[in-house]
């Protein structure tokens, strides 16, 4: 397990709460919930295809994976397919140092170079982003903790280094939809954004 891991997996638990049948996005097994599982690894799921899982579910579960998405508006509309009427669907975003890249970036493009995980052409392309997230304690610390990059605005720095940011409203129109805020590492600043989403 990573440095983050433990904190990551706490935080989770707090919000997290698979009921009923359920599906694993990105997961290529059960060390941490129970359900069917989907992920690269398995040959079964791409998030970035035009994906269909093999039956509709109670519980939706796709954790540090939905970054991956270069069209995020699809992901949320799929996972909205495939679920249960009052079907929840918990995914999350991540923000700064999640894949050891020497260049240290909030987002996933800087200087020529786009962050990839798994395999080469396996690129981080999308955030979810909502003004309020400002307000938030953990959000305030992340931003402060960034500034010694040279960041000294964490909003502007999305814009110009996610090349596709979701609004949360977006996902409002399927979902209703409360969110969660991390921050870890003053060295390497991460952020996660954890939604909740159930579907309307």
């Amino acid at each position: 397990m990573g440095r983050s891991d433990p904190h990551v997996l706490n935080f989770y638990s707090k919000t997290i709460k698979a009921k009923g049948s359920t599906a694993l996005l990105g997961f290529s097994n059960n060390n941490f919930y129970d359900g069917d599982l989907y992920d690269l690894k398995l040959n079964n799921w791409n998030i970035n295809s035009e994906w269909t899982l093999d039956k509709k579910y109670n519980t939706i579960i796709c954790t540090r994976c939905a970054y991956f998405a270069e069209d995020p508006w699809d992901f949320i509309e799929r996972c909205y397919e495939h679920l249960n009427i009052n079907g929840t669907l918990y995914v999350d975003w991540g923000l700064g140092d999640h894949w050891r890249f020497q260049d240290y970036k909030i987002g996933w493009v800087k200087n020529g170079q786009q962050e990839h995980a798994y395999q080469d052409d396996n690129y981080l392309w999308s955030t979810v982003w909502d003004d309020r997230f400002k307000s938030n304690d953990q959000y305030k610390l992340f931003s402060k903790n960034v500034e010694k990059f040279g960041y000294n605005d964490v909003k502007k720095a999305i814009t110009k280094e996610v090349p596709r940011v979701m609004k949360l409203d977006f996902v409002r129109l399927f979902f209703d939809c409360e969110y969660n805020i991390l921050s870890l590492w003053k060295d390497k600043p991460q952020l996660y954004i954890l939604l909740k989403a159930i579907k309307k």
